[in-house]
């Protein structure tokens, strides 16, 4: 931990003095400071927050998923969240019900929230009646596939400025969230993480098969719990930020090949502060400070996140796990 917030520093102070306008952090004290104030407060500052607090929430909610479905290989993208999350926001955005520049933003939160808790509690009831975890891996990737064809449908019979906004939202960015959402997101993350945390030896249970044969009743519950608190999550920053990939699946298993245990205990927090340090390398790296250019984020964390996945895949394969 020590070493991952030794590194978080490194890296916010770079997304703090870097940047295509050429101001740095010596440029707050300097007599004309007034851009330079501009530049920080209302720029660099809220994206540096959005970045840790989207990379933290991504990656605890797939934990959370990941520990629910007893799959590594689980994530918001992989099994249609996001994809339901993003085809609730095409239908506001499309349809010209919200804009990027609309400070209120709720019409997207709620569209996502409620296609990406159906989708959720879809892929559960596929979970237990099929008990495959390849059925359920399938099946969202059909949803996926079914999601992008409604997309499609809708970006087909919308105007130009509409199929701009959604273009560019689906593309990701930490550019965009003001300070009271910041201050929604930051809220929401403690609320769930303190839940989820006090419920962490039920979850150790529940990953080892413990908890189905003691408490049957006590399981449902705590699945229909952390389904939500998963769903939700996502929702809120897929609707923010767009459909950021592969953080949600990929950081959970780096972080259990680096720490070698399955206790959730150690898991939940750490999953929050591998997730910012990473979700701030991906932002740096797709900010490019060094031109006058950005890489949409989205291309960074699939860059980030797939050889990863790839190699927990061979990984497993190898032990014949």
């Amino acid at each position: 931990m020590l070493v991952l917030f030794g590194v978080f520093l490194i890296l916010a102070y770079l997304e703090l003095n870097w940047g295509s306008s050429g101001v740095g952090i010596k440029d707050l004290f300097s007599p004309s400071q007034e851009y330079s104030s501009v530049v920080f407060y209302e720029i660099r500052i809220p994206r540096l927050l959005t970045a840790l607090i989207v990379g933290a929430s991504l990656s605890f909610s797939g934990l959370i998923l990941q520990t629910v479905f007893r799959n590594p290989l689980v994530g918001p993208s992989v099994l249609g969240i996001s994809s339901g999350a993003s085809l609730g926001v095409a239908l506001v955005t499309l349809a010209g019900y919200s804009t990027l520049a609309d400070q209120d933003s709720s019409p997207k939160v709620m569209a996502a929230l409620i296609f990406a808790l159906a989708i959720l509690f879809l892929l559960f009831g596929v979970a237990n009646r099929f008990k495959d975890n390849v059925s359920v891996l399938i099946v969202g990737m059909l949803i996926s596939y079914l999601a992008g064809a409604v997309v499609d449908i809708l970006i087909y019979v919308s105007d130009n400025e509409a199929l701009k906004e959604y273009t560019l939202w689906g593309m990701g960015s930490f550019a965009r969230m003001t300070y009271t959402q910041i201050i929604i997101m930051f809220s929401l993350l403690i609320v769930a993480y303190l839940v989820v945390y006090n419920k962490r030896n039920l979850m150790n249970q529940y990953l080892i098969g413990e908890l189905q044969e003691i408490a049957p009743k006590k399981k449902k519950r705590l699945v229909f719990l952390l389904l939500v608190i998963a769903g939700v999550i996502t929702s809120f920053v897929t609707a923010y930020c767009g459909p950021i990939a592969f953080i949600g699946i990929a950081i959970p298993n780096l972080l259990r090949f680096v720490l070698k245990i399955t206790n959730h205990k150690y898991l939940l927090l750490g999953s929050i502060v591998l997730g910012s340090v990473v979700a701030v390398l991906c932002d740096l790296i797709s900010s490019m400070p060094w031109s006058t250019r950005s890489l949409p984020v989205n291309a960074v964390t699939s860059l980030f996140g797939i050889p990863i996945i790839i190699i927990m895949v061979f990984k497993s394969r190898y032990k014949g796990l």
